[in-house]
């Protein structure tokens, strides 16, 4: 093999781990609310009638709805004929006989952030900054973070708090364990003018570099984060208009 075939090789090997991210608004009004709800499994209109609040109720049928939109314009089958069923943690998936990409889907408040992978399981997680709770980063952050965290400006730590946030929440929903695997078991960079990263997982900072973190902006006064264990990834916008 020449030079310049292994870099395309090495170039298409780079390129395989595309992670696409679809941003969109879960408040709805009832015709689209409506429209989603008839693509949804028997199942999942279970789970959205245990919701009591309507509100509630609303945004998930909008947010499975959606996911089911945009699964389905990637396999190329009706939203309603997909198989989703869930791991014994929770986390969702297709299951066979349809053959799909991997995804993962988060939102707060009225933003949902869906990522899709064809290559490689993932974690996804937004979240809207806003003023923390006192006592959370020393109740789940590892200690090394906290000293971190405390040594920043004052001005600069609310957004570092869930900077954090979002990257150790999107790691532990890639890894599927969920938050029973302890926030403090692993550590990211939180500082401004760092790169995303893990540093640590286990106090193994080989073990870390499995991984790749990669940050988007999910709208105003928000941060968003994706986790996948690959070297080598790259993220892309999509819009809800390249489904219509």
């Amino acid at each position: 093999m020449t030079a310049a075939d292994e870099n395309t090789a090495l170039h298409e090997r780079c390129a395989e781990h595309l992670v696409e991210v679809w941003v969109f608004q879960i408040d709805q009004d009832d015709t689209v609310v409506e429209q989603l709800r008839s693509t949804l499994s028997q199942d999942e209109l279970a789970r959205a009638a245990r919701f009591l609040d309507p509100e509630h109720q609303h945004r998930f049928i909008v947010g499975r709805g959606r996911l089911r939109q945009i699964l389905a314009h990637d396999i190329g089958d009706p939203p309603d004929a997909l198989n989703l069923t869930t791991t014994k943690t929770g986390k969702p998936f297709l299951r066979a006989p349809t053959r799909g990409p991997h995804f993962n889907l988060s939102h707060s408040g009225g933003t949902a952030a869906l990522g899709v992978c064809r290559t490689s399981p993932l974690g996804i997680d937004i979240e809207s900054i806003r003023i923390a709770h006192d006592g959370l980063a020393q109740r789940f952050f590892a200690a090394s973070e906290v000293t971190e965290l405390n040594s920043l400006p004052e001005t600069q730590q609310q957004q570092a708090f869930f900077r954090c946030w979002t990257r150790k929440e999107a790691f532990l929903k890639a890894t599927g364990e969920g938050i029973a695997r302890g926030l403090d078991s692993f550590q990211v960079a939180l500082s401004p003018d760092e790169s995303a990263r893990i540093k640590a997982i286990d106090n193994n900072a080989e073990a870390a570099r499995a991984w790749k973190l990669l940050d988007f902006d999910p709208g105003p006064e928000m941060l968003g984060s994706i986790a996948l264990q690959v070297p080598q990834a790259r993220l892309q916008l999509r819009s809800l208009d390249e489904l219509i």
